[in-house]
Order: C-alpha cells, then sequence, then structure tokens
C-alpha cells in the first residue's frame, strides 16, 4: 500500500470533557488546505529486569507531537485555533499570553493499494496547538513559497467506562465523500 495524499483538515474545539464520557465538541471548521501532517508518539522504554534479562517492558503511548503544514492561515482560523483575540470590531487580532483552546482535530489521508484508491480519516481526540515561528523573505528571482505551520500536543482521553486512555480514532472509507462526512461529522461542522 502506498500514501499518496492528504486533505481537509479540520478542528473543533473542546467545550465539555468529562472522565468516562464523550467529548464534546463546538462547531467546528476546515482550517486549510493541508500540506504535511507528521505525529510522533511518545512512548516509553521502561523495561523490568530480571534473572539478568527483560522480563516485561512498558511502551504504551503516553501521548504525541504533531506537525501540520498547511496552506494558508486564515486570521479567523488563526483565533480557533491558536487562541488570539479579535480587537474590538475590527479586522484586527492580537497574540496575548493565554493558552491556546483544547481541540480535536483530523484530516484525511488517502492510500492506493492494488490501483485501488480508498480514504483514511483521522480523528486525534485532544490536542493544542502553537505557531512557534514566524518566517518572511523578499520575493527574489523565484519565488520561496511559505507556510505555516502548526505545532501541537496530542493529549490522551478516557471517553468511555473501559478506562482505556485514546488518542486517535481512524477508520477507511471507499469514497472521499464518505471520508469527509465522517470526519466532519466529528468536528461538529454542521451540514454533516
Amino acid at each position: 500500500m502506498a500514501y499518496i495524499g492528504l486533505r481537509h483538515p479540520v478542528m473543533a474545539k473542546i467545550t465539555a470533557e468529562t472522565y468516562g464520557s464523550a467529548i464534546t465538541y463546538a462547531a467546528g471548521m476546515v482550517i486549510a488546505k493541508a500540506i504535511g501532517a507528521n505525529i510522533t508518539w511518545n512512548r516509553p522504554d521502561n523495561p523490568l529486569y530480571a534473572d539478568d534479562a527483560i522480563s516485561e517492558n512498558d511502551n504504551g503511548v503516553t501521548g504525541g507531537s504533531v506537525e501540520l503544514n498547511v496552506d494558508d492561515l486564515a486570521d479567523e482560523a488563526r483565533a480557533y485555533a491558536l487562541g488570539l483575540e479579535k480587537v474590538g470590531s475590527t479586522d484586527a487580532y492580537s497574540l496575548t499570553d493565554k493558552a491556546a483552546p483544547y481541540v480535536g482535530f483530523g484530516y484525511i489521508r488517502v492510500r492506493r493499494k492494488s490501483g485501488v484508491t480508498s480514504y483514511q480519516g483521522f480523528w486525534y481526540h485532544k490536542a493544542q496547538f502553537g505557531e512557534n515561528s514566524e518566517n518572511a523573505a523578499t520575493k527574489g528571482e523565484s519565488i520561496e513559497w511559505g507556510t505555516p505551520t502548526l505545532n501541537g500536543t496530542i493529549m490522551g482521553v478516557v471517553t468511555d467506562n473501559t478506562g482505556v486512555v485514546r488518542f486517535r480514532e481512524q477508520q477507511m472509507f471507499e469514497t472521499e465523500a464518505a471520508a469527509i462526512a465522517w470526519l466532519e461529522g466529528k468536528a461538529n461542522i454542521s451540514g454533516t
């Protein structure tokens, strides 16, 4: 199998999170067009030695980090995802010392296997994003595209009575439309 594309990044602010219950999200939004998503999972390597050898080991996921690169990030999306404050009734926004909101986020990864294209939806239950650097460059003889990258921390949640900490859901779909409907349903985007 080969992954040949990335599409439709969405986010939704968390409005309620109760241990053992499904998370409630505010109305979400498609934040931009996707360029890249890099997820790194944190896994401890914590061996128990007995009789001079490793007897047990725990390498379960404890969290993760994400780099989400998009084509553009409008001020409205920056305010939604990063917590920028709108200044009065103007179109101006202010970066403050407030922490960014907790959000759920997801995207679609396009897969091809044996000549058949399918669409894999990913939904991360809880994350917090920041835009850690800003770059600008003059236009020279050739254009060097500058696009924003959101850096985030992925956190685990307990969404049912099993006590299992969950980080992500994923599902495969035959059509892009079905994957979008599933993903927008997770992000509480109206019209799904």
